[in-house]
């Protein structure tokens, strides 16, 4: 059957409009990985696929608080027990420096008190890991009572915990045999002197 102009036009036209569509679709689908990538290394969130950040802490949202959370490292086993949570650093055991673990380390601290508002303390385990077992490398303590806290936690980026005494003292920073075996043993220093009789750490 010989079609005639006006219907040869119009199936032409939904031709081209199905391709059109087509198209988009595609540019789109290849579009969105890139975008998701974008967002991730800061140029912006889309908001579809993120949901507004936790605030109070359960056992049932503590994997969703930190998934999102930007680190060099891998975080291990996360526990949540009578407002004390403890984390785990993972680092590996033949690469990384800790003052990279230790920015890590700040970025854990802000999200518990300054995100979240119901952790009392706070516990992270720096573990080395050869990709079968795990060896305890050191141990940070911070207590909500901490004044530093929320004054001067921002320093803590520019500083060297290991062997600054300010600093060890404030994340009541503890070393095993497994950190001297791969650092030696921290020799530390004052880069801040701190006035006898006063203190910015909780008991």
């Amino acid at each position: 059957m010989r079609m005639n102009g006006g219907a040869a036009l119009r199936t032409g036209t939904r031709i081209a409009a199905a391709c059109a569509v087509t198209l988009a679709i595609t540019l789109g689908a290849a579009w969105l990985p890139q975008a998701l990538m974008k967002s991730k290394g800061g140029g912006g969130d889309v908001a579809v696929f993120r949901g507004a950040p936790i605030e109070h802490l359960t056992n049932a949202n503590i994997v969703d608080a930190f998934v999102g959370v930007d680190l060099r490292e891998r975080l291990g086993h996360v526990e949540w027990r009578n407002a004390v949570l403890t984390l785990e650093l993972v680092v590996p055991s033949d690469s990384g420096r800790p003052e990279q673990w230790f920015d890590d380390v700040e970025r854990l601290i802000g999200v518990s008190y300054k995100q979240l508002d119901n952790v009392k303390r706070l516990l992270i385990r720096i573990m080395e890991s050869d990709g079968k077992k795990k060896r305890l490398l050191a141990a940070v303590d911070v207590r909500e009572g901490d004044a530093w806290l929320f004054g001067e936690l921002g320093e803590l980026q520019d500083s060297d915990p290991v062997h600054d005494e300010v600093w060890r003292q404030r994340l009541r920073l503890s070393f095993t045999s497994a950190w001297m075996d791969r650092f030696g043993k921290p020799e530390g220093y004052s880069a801040r002197s701190v006035r006898p009789g006063t203190s910015d750490i909780a008991n």
